[in-house]
């Protein structure tokens, strides 16, 4: 029967439909057509939820219940959404409101089995929808979208005893605690009875893997552990990451540091020119650390013939449900299941794998994504909000920590640390995979803008807290430039004795020498403007041979002068007027350059150019807690395939001399020998996508760089020049002097017992490691990214802390005083 509902309620986001639920003795099926998404709820309890793909909900018998309906205004469909602002986005749009409908269809249910054939079939079955935290919807949205997705799932569970649901981000949990607590605590009593699998809940999102600093994806780690053992009693133990945009070469020594063992994904399936080669294999960092690693072929869809087919040949589980705006299984696809295969827990099957371990192949470098190239550039506000704030809170941290090692007797140091939290979950929320490389909707950077400034707000609050606790101590401060630029050649020279660069009138370097070393450059420095008109997905991708296309343009210079020991060049990009600044910093052993842009181009790209009078067959660039090597040939289509590469902080070219060029907040590069000897390195600056954000990095933008010559120096040194050009002064509470070693992370402890230390080795041999420290210590011991215990030796040697570390190994220490 059609049971008529009336309006309840209206607000800016939701429609509230009710009506009273006859009573019955036999369960009740209801089903409510919508484009949107709808909670159900009777007598005030959510029951489940309706959107495009779940269109029935079912209910227990019981006696005359009041029906209420919370149906969203406006909202995407749950899959099936386009790659492009063409004809179907147009029309996804114009149908994504609706007016809901009037009634909602009440029958009476038959009993239901989903017993499997005796035996049950061997294929393992995962339960699942990917639920992007923001993407083509808002974090307002998504709360809703969580708590239909987790509403269906309960659902499931009382339809099916068998059904397992896999959820992989704690901060979806969150989201619903704070909605919908009545929810919420049915979700907590189904995750510790096992059958909504917490397992894959190993990071805070599922965030980008290129972009965010390493103590990010380590606090990503920590912040989901902490969450999973306070809520339910349980660590997570698989990185689950299907939807993320390639996965630095760090990445499972960072796993492997945080007692994470195994890792998955669907999005290598993506690659457009090889095809990744293994289903399942060994993943192993720099450091020999290894997790087991799985490439599964798809992320969502049903139970029919043709995944059965390819999971089965492939020794994989078959992922079934709705997703990208959740939605998860729905009632049919568990028919289907109970003939296919066997719900089971991710665990489970990760265990079985590990079991045959040595029979994996062994992968032993990063996990490239072939496609997706422009998200190492697009939206240049996000990623430098993001740089800037990483920068800023681990500056608040070691202060922090400063605090705990002089014993600071004071009750604002817990006020202090809740700062930091608070600050660290916004950063966490906002390294989502669709957020922080730039490929949401307008009013997502809306949320993110104004979220940012508060978490600035809380980090600079806790910087400043820390240090009046403190003595007042005269920190280090950068000097002036001492060395005027003067005009030689009819452009500008800079010498401070430790760099010589001779910059043109344009801002191009010709010249470019470390003290008594070679020149090192054809000509850099060069700004070039290329047209960026992707096939597919804008905001994602920069396609192949975009160089080539015609179009390109230089920057047009508009004049030169030197204002303040710096050289400002006035430039027209397209129509974009812009201000580039040169500057050599006394006793700096790098040349800064600064750019001012009133960036107004549209799918446009903006690159700076260097051409290498070097010879190298690899290039090294920054990666999170480390490094990565790519070669310069394109003489395999693999390597051709990464014409635009991701890395942070730095890209390295060198043979003898060499060649840094620093970046403070923007991430894409490619280097390429050139065929009559040479090597070009590129580096991507700005975008102007038009979908699905139509003003993306329209504005003022600030962009900076630096180049670097080099001499002899290893790595650690680098390092260490690049903090020197990006960070502020500070006095560190622990320090080194092998060079080859890194102080990364100095931190309150989590429980606030002591301090916490995290070491790199950056050079790649085994060394010993004695780290001085500021105060006095008490006791060390060694433990992990997420602050356990671990078995390594390690002492107190006067004030020092004396340990080993591995090749391009990570330590961490927690130090009591």
């Amino acid at each position: 029967m059609r049971l008529r509902l009336r309006q309840r309620e209206r607000t800016d986001a939701l429609v509230v439909l009710g009506a009273q639920l006859p009573a019955s003795g036999d369960p009740l099926r209801l089903r409510f057509s919508t484009r949107t998404g709808a909670i159900v709820r009777v007598d005030g309890r959510v029951a489940g939820a309706f959107d495009r793909e779940h269109g029935e909900v079912l209910l227990p018998p019981g006696a005359s219940r009041a029906l209420t309906l919370e149906v969203e205004r406006s909202s995407l469909p749950v899959s099936g959404l386009p790659p492009g602002p063409g004809l179907r986005w147009m029309r996804l749009l114009a149908t994504a409101g609706e007016r809901p409908q009037g009634f909602v269809e009440v029958s009476t249910a038959p009993p239901e089995s989903f017993a499997p054939p005796s035996p049950p079939p061997a294929l393992p079955v995962w339960g699942h929808a990917h639920l992007d935290v923001a993407w083509l919807w808002t974090y307002a949205q998504t709360r809703r979208k969580a708590a239909r997705t987790f509403a269906n799932a309960l659902g499931l569970m009382e339809r099916d005893p068998a059904y397992v649901f896999v959820q992989s981000q704690p901060q979806l949990f969150a989201f619903v605690r704070e909605e919908y607590p009545e929810l919420y605590a049915r979700v907590v009593e189904r995750v510790r009875e096992g059958r909504f699998d917490t397992a894959a809940a190993a990071m805070w999102v599922e965030p980008d893997c290129n972009i965010p600093s390493g103590e990010s994806l380590l606090r990503q780690m920590l912040f989901a552990r902490r969450f999973c053992l306070d809520a339910f009693g349980l660590e997570p133990s698989i990185a689950w990451l299907p939807d993320t945009f390639g996965f630095a070469r760090t990445l499972p020594a960072l796993l492997a540091h945080a007692g994470i063992p195994y890792f998955a994904t669907t999005k290598l399936q993506w690659n457009d020119t090889t095809r990744f080669p293994h289903p399942q294999f060994r993943w192993r960092g720099p450091d020999g650390t290894e997790v087991i690693g799985a490439s599964i072929d798809r992320m969502e869809g049903g139970a029919g013939e043709a995944r059965r087919r390819i999971a089965r040949e492939r020794g994989e589980p078959l992922i079934v449900g709705y997703g990208d705006g959740g939605g998860g299984p729905t009632a049919e696809q568990l028919h289907d299941v109970s003939t296919a295969g066997t719900w089971e827990r991710p665990l489970a099957w990760f265990e079985r794998l590990s079991a045959r371990r040595d029979d994996l192949p062994v992968h032993d470098d990063e996990l490239y994504l072939e496609y997706h190239r422009g998200v190492y550039t697009t939206h240049h506000d996000v990623k430098a909000a993001n740089a800037l704030l990483e920068r800023t809170l681990a500056l608040a941290e070691e202060q922090a920590a400063w605090c705990v090692a002089v014993r600071v007797a004071s009750e604002a140091l817990p006020r202090v640390r809740g700062m930091l939290q608070a600050a660290w979950e916004i950063v966490l929320r906002n390294q989502f995979h669709d957020v922080l490389p730039g490929t949401s909707i307008a009013e997502v950077y809306e949320d993110a803008r104004a979220e940012y400034a508060r978490a600035l707000e809380l980090a600079q609050g806790a910087l400043t807290s820390a240090r009046a606790m403190l003595p007042r101590a005269a920190r280090p401060r950068r000097r002036p430039g001492v060395c005027a630029p003067v005009e030689r050649d009819g452009g500008y020279a800079f010498d401070n004795g430790r760099v010589r660069a001779l910059v043109l009138p344009t801002g191009t370097l010709v010249e470019l020498t470390s003290g008594a070393g070679r020149n090192v450059v054809a000509q850099a420095n060069a700004l070039a403007l290329y047209p960026d008109r992707p096939a597919k997905w804008e905001a994602w991708n920069i396609d192949a041979g975009y160089e080539r296309k015609r179009g390109r343009k230089r920057a047009r210079p508009a004049g030169a002068a030197i204002v303040d020991d710096a050289l400002d060049v006035r430039f027209t990009i397209g129509s974009s007027p812009a201000t580039m600044r040169i500057s050599l910093l006394e006793d700096e052993p790098f040349l800064r350059v600064e750019l001012a842009v009133e960036w107004r181009e549209r799918r446009q790209l903006l690159r700076v150019e260097n051409w290498l009078a070097l010879r190298c067959d690899e290039a090294v660039y920054g990666a999170p807690h480390g490094t990565v090597r790519r070669r310069t040939l394109t003489d395999t289509p693999e390597r051709r395939a990464r014409f635009e590469v991701p890395g942070q902080r730095f890209a390295i070219a060198r043979e003898s001399a060499g060649l840094a060029v620093f970046a403070l907040d923007t991430y894409g590069w490619n280097a390429r020998a050139l065929p009559g000897g040479g090597v070009h390195v590129g580096h991507s600056l700005l975008r102007g996508t038009a979908w699905p954000d139509p003003k993306a990095d329209l504005g003022e933008q600030r962009l900076s760089w630096a180049f670097a010559p080099l001499c002899d120096e290893g790595i650690g040194t680098i390092e260490r020049w690049w903090e020197r050009y990006a960070c502020e002064p500070s006095v560190r509470l622990f320090t080194v002097t092998d060079d080859a070693l890194l102080v990364v992370a100095c931190k309150p402890a989590e429980d606030g017992d002591g301090a916490i230390l995290r070491i790199r080795e950056c050079d790649g041999a085994e060394r010993p490691l004695r780290v001085r420290c500021g105060a006095r210590m008490r006791a060390v011991e060694a433990v992990d990214a997420l602050e356990r215990p671990i078995p390594v030796e390690v002492r107190i040697e006067g004030e020092s802390i004396v340990s080993t570390i591995p090749g391009f190994g990570l330590r961490s220490f927690r130090v009591r005083f």
